[in-house]
């Protein structure tokens, strides 16, 4: 598997899982999504009852009254629990997220190739404008992202901004106005948003996100 930590984002196909799941309780069915989402986002969970009760938030006693019916759906390999079909998909959500970087920077280089520096785009910070010198050829990425698996843009910059902008805005903030955005390294880190309208919205919702991560908004000349 790969070492990448995977989008808070998790596939979940309804009807394999209700198919599997037709003799779980309301309860149980809670406690095994929880481990789940939980072995997504952090990999196997020890085979420890209270750190299982911890993740599927039942008590104790609760925890291991359900356990003999959920400890069906893993197995027990090395002192810890392993699920086949969340494995699988770990692993070809690593392989698709390697396709989009390396497509992500193959276009970026083809889009510097063609660029012009015959124009000098303007940087805004905090609602105030500045020139932001901008070499075509160091570009990372173009205007917009590039699609992921369920055809939306996909963030091209540093995996760490896109999770701390999730962290504080949200998915939905994330994937309308930072998914979209370029990205530059020099001569400054910098966004580039896709319009004006969302350079606002950065301005407005995230000035004090941009300044903590070292930042700047950088418009695009037409």
């Amino acid at each position: 598997m790969a070492d990448a930590k995977p989008d808070t984002w998790m596939p979940l196909v309804i009807g394999d899982y209700l198919k599997d799941t037709t003799r779980l309780t309301t309860e149980q069915h809670g406690a095994y999504l929880l481990l789940i989402m939980a072995y997504w986002v952090d990999g196997p969970p020890l085979d420890d009852d209270a750190e299982l009760a911890a993740i599927t938030r039942l008590d104790l006693r609760a925890w291991r009254k359900n356990r003999p019916k959920l400890v069906r759906f893993f197995r027990i390999e090395d002192g810890v629990w392993r699920h086949k079909r969340v494995d699988a998909e770990l692993e070809r959500w690593a392989e698709k997220k390697a396709q989009y970087v390396a497509r992500a920077a193959a276009g970026g280089r083809a889009k510097a190739a063609k660029s012009s520096a015959s124009s000098t785009p303007q940087a805004v910070l905090g609602g105030c404008l500045k020139a932001a010198p901008q070499p075509a050829s160091r570009e990372v990425g173009g205007l917009i992202g590039h699609p992921t698996l369920s055809g939306q843009a996909y963030f091209i910059g540093p995996e760490e901004v896109r999770s701390a902008f999730l962290a504080k805005l949200g998915e939905d903030w994330v994937g309308s106005y930072l998914d979209p955005c370029g990205w530059q390294d020099v001569p400054e880190r910098a966004l580039i948003p896709r319009n004006g309208y969302a350079a606002e919205r950065f301005r407005r919702d995230a000035r004090g996100l941009l300044n903590d991560l070292g930042l700047t908004l950088t418009l695009r000349a037409a």
